[in-house]
């Protein structure tokens, strides 16, 4: 008898082996059901992590008109500009980066601030609530021909921690490479 039960259960256990390795799916797969009743409105969900601020925090002027005024005591050229954006935690925690387009809209040569060229300079100073500018030479906005200028600036604001999470590595002083990086336009 116990011979028989051993052989039983072997052939009980070769059975189903055979069985799930049989299975299989051969068939053509069939015509979708119709959909089904719309069920009751789930519970909401807990609200996710605030992400991480990316360029959308960073600030850009359009190309702004100069109108340097010669600073008697200091023999310099002055210009300034208010920025309200520029409180004193962005002075300690980001920056400010300015440019100054040398000639026109449709034929752009950017430099970066602070600017030389031979014995011309041009210096930035960055203060609570503004910008001011210095040169030793006035390079004021000028109109090249018919609504055609030269001379503008334009500034950058980078709050504190944006320029860290950057992956790749900016030069803040080309200002292609800052254009493409943070899509400013024109």
């Amino acid at each position: 008898m116990k011979k028989l039960s051993g052989f039983f259960f072997f052939a009980c256990l070769f059975s189903v082996m055979i069985g799930i390795s049989s299975c299989g799916k051969d068939g053509d797969t069939g015509p979708a059901g119709p959909a089904g009743e719309t069920g009751p409105k789930g519970d909401k969900g807990d609200k996710g992590d605030a992400g991480e601020p990316g360029s959308a925090n960073v600030v850009y002027s359009g190309w702004l008109d100069t109108e340097f005024a010669l600073d008697t005591a200091s023999g310099d050229y002055v210009w300034g500009v208010e920025v309200a954006q520029i409180d004193q935690e962005l002075l300690n925690t980001g920056f400010v980066k300015v440019y100054i387009n040398l000639y026109t809209p449709d034929q752009p040569n950017i430099g970066s601030i602070p600017y030389t060229d031979g014995t011309v300079y041009i210096r930035d100073v960055v203060v609570e609530g503004g910008i001011l500018l210095l040169s030793n030479y006035n390079v004021s906005t000028v109109e090249v021909s018919a609504g055609v200028k030269r001379y503008q600036v334009r500034y950058v604001i980078v709050p504190g921690g944006v320029a860290a999470r950057t992956a790749k590595s900016i030069n803040w002083s080309n200002y292609a490479e800052v254009q493409a990086h943070l899509g400013l336009k024109n």
